[in-house]
């Protein structure tokens, strides 16, 4: 951006107004209250900085050339009808700016159409304008803090940091269409990342793994947690809509991150070292598993998956995690993360046994002892050999037949003292780690329901802050987001 000779005489002798402000009122400041003295010094260079945003854009609009006709982003031609003011508010406060304005010429077979009333400025465009009346700075910082923050937090803390007024339905209004850009740009990894792999062919991970320094092993961990949304706000099945109140929706969660030997070593392998997990990145959405697959996929990708000597996948075993694995990491080792399991062997026994009864937590920990050493098919015969149950309200099958058919189908999962001799982690605490920092952290706090665009947008939002590329996001808008 140039300065012209004009532009910095009027810059000059706006700070040095303000300068001269700031010189008069510390000479009445008490000595040692350094408290009023930064807040004073803060005040002064929020002023200087209003008035200098203020005279950049009042010069740029008069540098500006006018024409009295131009085409319009609508397509119609446009005539000057004047310059017309316009509030904006900026980190340093609001401000006033002029700026030429245009409307629209409409044929004589459009005059009656309801379109092109509001007229349009080139400036606004020009400056990320076009869409509001606030700043990208200020739509950039409202939207960092409402990553972490209740709406009521941040604008909180936002309007104790600078001196602007701004309510909890501005914030909204600034941060959903952040959110909703996150989102589009993930998608839009998807599909150039698919799209290349498709135009370049299939490449043999050796291939990959020459090119850069290899990872030894690389995690994925996969997670689901419900969120609460407002009834009539999405598609509800015939027995939610018998129910009142509000409905729940599963939010899927990814975390990857490259694992190195840590300190502790395996107690069944001698010189085997336990894994240590590195910097975890996550991914949030809510949707199908067929559309969460190739997200993080694509995430796996950007941490490294191509140069990984090994992946491991780790779940619940959860129909759905089995089948974005098969999609998307046919070749991964997975495993049922220890705890899940055995919360199954417990359900089993408080179906058969009675919840908190000796006879149920006895035959639970027996089968639980079995489940650690990987016998799997034992596991098996202790529950068929159970007594019969009915099956609950609503199902088909007992509890005991279900559970039976989990582990069978898991089996290969759970084969603990092998992934324990390689020095593998067993347990998807990260997962259910990652749900709690990413989803319920901000979304789930007491009372909070959602709206679907609400919600989606806060996820994006918390994952871009979460994995550090929310400044990354921001240096590719040169405005704010519409």
């Amino acid at each position: 951006m140039k300065t012209n000779e004009t532009l910095k005489v009027l810059l000059m002798q706006q700070a040095e107004a303000e300068i001269q402000k700031l010189i008069e009122q510390l000479q009445t400041m008490e000595e040692g209250d350094l408290k009023e003295l930064e807040q004073t010094v803060l005040s002064s260079s929020l002023s200087i900085g209003k008035g200098m945003i203020e005279q950049v854009l009042t010069q740029a609009q008069v540098e500006e050339q006018e024409v009295s006709r131009r085409q319009g982003s609508c397509g119609h031609r446009q005539r000057l009808v004047g310059n017309r003011s316009k509030q904006v508010l900026t980190m340093f406060g609001k401000i006033s700016i002029q700026r030429q304005y245009y409307q629209c010429i409409l044929p004589a077979d459009e005059k009656q159409l309801d379109v092109c009333t509001h007229g349009e400025a080139p400036f606004d465009e020009q400056w990320g304008l076009a869409s509001g009346r606030t700043s990208p700075g200020v739509q950039k910082l409202i939207s960092f803090l409402g990553a972490s923050m209740t709406l009521a937090e941040a604008t909180q803390v936002f309007t104790s940091l600078l001196p602007l007024d701004l309510s909890e339905r501005q914030a909204l209004n600034l941060l959903q269409p952040v959110g909703q850009a996150l989102h589009c740009q993930e998608d839009e990894q998807v599909q150039q990342l698919f799209h290349q792999a498709r135009k370049q062919g299939s490449q043999s991970r050796d291939q990959e793994r020459r090119k850069d320094e290899p990872i030894r092993r690389l995690y994925i961990e996969l997670d689901g947690v419900l969120a609460r949304l407002r009834r009539g706000r999405v598609p509800m099945e015939e027995q939610e809509r018998k129910r009142e109140g509000d409905v729940y929706r599963e939010v899927k969660v990814g975390a990857v991150f490259e694992a190195s030997r840590g300190r502790e070593r395996s107690h069944l392998v001698k010189d085997v070292f336990l894994d240590e997990p590195g910097p975890i990145t996550y991914v949030a959405r809510r949707t199908t598993a067929e559309t969460f697959g190739p997200l993080l996929y694509q995430l796996a990708h950007r941490c490294g998956l191509q140069r990984a000597e090994q992946v491991v996948v780790l779940g619940d075993g959860a129909a759905w995690i089995r089948r974005v694995v098969a999609e998307q990491f046919p070749d991964a080792i997975q495993i049922v993360d220890l705890y899940h399991a055995r919360e199954h062997i417990w359900k089993v026994a408080h179906a058969v046994y009675g919840r908190g009864t000796s006879q149920a937590s006895v035959w639970a920990h027996s089968v639980c002892d079995l489940l650690s050493e990987g016998r799997i098919s034992e596991v098996i015969q202790q529950i068929e050999a159970l007594p019969l149950l009915a099956p609950e309200p609503g199902a088909s099958r007992s509890v005991t037949e279900i559970e039976a058919d989990y582990f069978r189908t898991n089996a290969e999962r759970m084969r603990y003292p092998v992934f324990r001799a390689q020095g593998m982690h067993i347990g998807s605490g990260i997962a259910e780690a990652a749900c709690k920092t990413v989803v319920s952290t901000r979304a789930k706090r007491s009372g909070m329901r959602w709206t679907p665009a609400g919600l989606d947008a806060v996820l994006a939002l918390r994952t871009a802050v979460l994995n550090h590329s929310y400044e990354d996001f921001w240096q590719s808008q040169r405005h704010r987001c519409a």
